[in-house]
């Protein structure tokens, strides 16, 4: 569902939500942003782009007899140069919409509206509602359905590849603050058969874990299967170590195969003449805080494609001064990677990156610099390196009110040169139910 976004939306929700409960609490945030841009592509023209975005929310909770609470956040862009995304220099989307109670029992509440369901492996968008309740003995169950939230159809197709409903839910298991056991679907209407791109419906089933049997252990993850491909789409871990309260060792495992996991998002699955590309990655890091202000990590992970391989290792260091207001941070890594990693016409992936900030936040005012370089191995369209050095002021012109801009400049082998401006005016505030800030 498409809309067209105005600055008056928080205004007019306000004065007709303010009378709804004595003790209704409503926050407001919004940012509007315009955005500077010249490129200058690699065999091509300069283009000067300028979209101008606007980001609305608002939170109005303790509604009704308190229990109560709306949510709504959308977005709005209009171009004022060239067109800077699609064909089109103007859009706009609602994000989220919905009404959710929570009910005083069993830690049950209800969501009708636009929203999304994140439960165990599902992680979708819809129209409609979902409940979810605690059971006895431990266990809890949620259930969601409605329709697909559908975006713009793919280049050459009549659809976005997906069907026009969606339900699904999660049942878990709950041991004290030790386990979390839960296993979770998504059953997707069948979807339109698409031309030109591999594309299925959205079924899956799967299983996730959370585990902390001591302080200083956790483990946490999922996998899910396909049922469509009849294979198993993604298994992802990450086990946690802290030994002591400076150090942390952790250690991840994925392995996914994209069609699978996919397999609905017809713009991100395999092609049709693309095989089922399957992807491992392992990999582990150690954080240190050698003195209160720093703190030195060191990483490493394994990429296994049926591509090519690759390893990246590295490490940062992150040093934060005067009450944490003043922040900066080092940090180099190197990826050595095979031939299949390369970019089309190019032999090699391998490549060196650097990244230095700094960051200071103070109540009246707030500023950044940051410096990004990479340098690779062999030349990528007869450049040896690409960087981007940016900056950022900003003002507190009130303690809900902030004016900011960014400039940054680069060059890498797509862009020769590359400037980026950007003015943002960002507004935060959160009043009672007679109209007055809190």
């Amino acid at each position: 569902m498409k809309i067209t976004l105005s600055p008056t939306i928080p205004i007019f929700s306000l004065l007709l939500l303010s009378g709804v409960a004595q003790s209704a609490e409503i926050s407001v945030d919004s940012t509007t942003m315009v955005r500077f841009s010249q490129r200058d592509v690699t065999g091509g023209d300069k283009q000067d782009v300028r979209p101008a975005s606007e980001l609305i929310g608002l939170d109005a909770t303790r509604l009704g007899d308190g229990n109560l609470s709306l949510h709504i956040h959308g977005w709005g862009r209009a171009d004022l140069g060239e067109t800077s995304y699609g064909d089109s220099k103007s859009a706009a989307d609602l994000s989220y919409g919905f009404l959710r109670y929570r009910f005083n029992a069993s830690n049950a509440d209800i969501r009708a509206g636009r929203f999304f369901y994140r439960e165990g492996i599902v992680n979708e968008q819809l129209d409609g509602a979902s409940v979810r309740t605690d059971l006895p003995m431990g266990f809890a169950i949620s259930a969601f359905g409605g329709a697909t939230v559908h975006v713009k159809d793919l280049p050459g197709e009549g659809s976005d590849g997906k069907g026009d409903y969606l339900a699904g839910g999660r049942l878990n298991y709950r041991y004290r603050g030790v386990l979390d056991l839960g296993i979770s679907g998504v059953y997707e209407e069948e979807a339109p058969v698409l031309a030109s791109h591999a594309n299925g419906s959205n079924r899956k089933v799967g299983g996730d874990i959370w585990l902390s049997p001591h302080g200083s252990v956790e483990l946490s993850g999922h996998s899910s299967y396909n049922t469509e491909t009849k294979e198993v789409a993604e298994h992802r871990y990450r086990l946690n170590l802290r030994p002591s309260k400076e150090l942390t060792i952790s250690g991840e495992f994925a392995e996914q195969r994209e069609q699978s996991r996919l397999y609905t998002w017809a713009m991100l699955s395999s092609s049709l003449t693309n095989p089922d590309d399957k992807s491992r990655i392992s990999g582990a890091s150690i954080s240190y805080g050698m003195a209160k202000p720093a703190t030195v990590t060191l990483d490493y992970k394994h990429y296994d494609r049926e591509a090519g391989k690759a390893d990246r290792y590295g490490g940062e260091i992150k040093v934060s001064l005067m009450g944490n207001s003043l922040r900066s941070g080092l940090g180099y890594h190197y990826l050595q990677a095979d031939k299949g990693f390369a970019i089309i016409g190019t032999t090699s992936a391998s490549y060196h990156d650097l990244r230095v900030y700094t960051l200071h936040d103070t109540k009246s005012y707030f500023a950044s610099l940051e410096l990004n370089g990479q340098l690779f191995k062999e030349q990528i369209n007869d450049e040896k390196s690409a960087y981007e050095a940016s900056l950022s002021l900003g003002y507190h012109l009130t303690p809900s009110l902030a004016l900011s801009g960014d400039i940054s400049y680069g060059r890498n082998p797509q862009l020769q040169n590359e400037t980026k401006g950007l003015v943002r005016l960002t507004y935060n505030a959160t009043y009672s139910s007679r109209g007055e800030k809190k």
